[in-house]
């Protein structure tokens, strides 16, 4: 069986596990507010299919843009899981584990994006201003 790029991937690996543990714990919220479920597992499944579209680029800037969206959607979820837990729908310590797998993927994230990160970035990377000199 053929291995796409993105499968190659460790952050791929990782957020499939995290993909694993947000359905679990989606299995207990309680029905009440199902709309936080949702854009909770809406934001989970933007994360592996960014990584995906991003290593399917050709060009370093394209994708570190994907990259980008993954780790933003990844940020997400671990304010998301939060919100769950105030709202008092799952118990905090339902959430470790998707709390740990998601740091860990929005760390591998940052490294993965500073490292294709170049100025044909899309959209274009906020430049720096220089401070004035008087």
């Amino acid at each position: 069986m053929a291995v796409l790029d993105h499968e190659r991937l460790e952050v791929y690996q990782v957020v499939r596990l995290l993909s694993r543990e947000i359905n679990r714990i989606g299995k207990r919220v309680k029905p009440t507010r199902r709309d936080l479920l949702d854009q909770l597992l809406r934001a989970t499944a933007s994360i592996p299919l960014n990584i995906a579209e991003g290593s399917g680029e050709r060009t370093p800037g394209r994708r570190a843009y994907f990259y980008r969206i993954a780790r933003s959607s990844a940020t997400e979820v671990a304010g998301a899981l939060d919100h769950i837990v105030d709202m008092d729908l799952v118990a905090s310590n339902e959430i470790v584990t998707a709390k740990e797998l998601t740091a860990r993927v929005v760390a591998m994230l940052v490294k993965l994006t500073d490292k294709v990160s170049s100025p044909d970035s899309f959209p274009p990377l906020p430049s720096r201003r220089q401070p004035r000199k008087r």
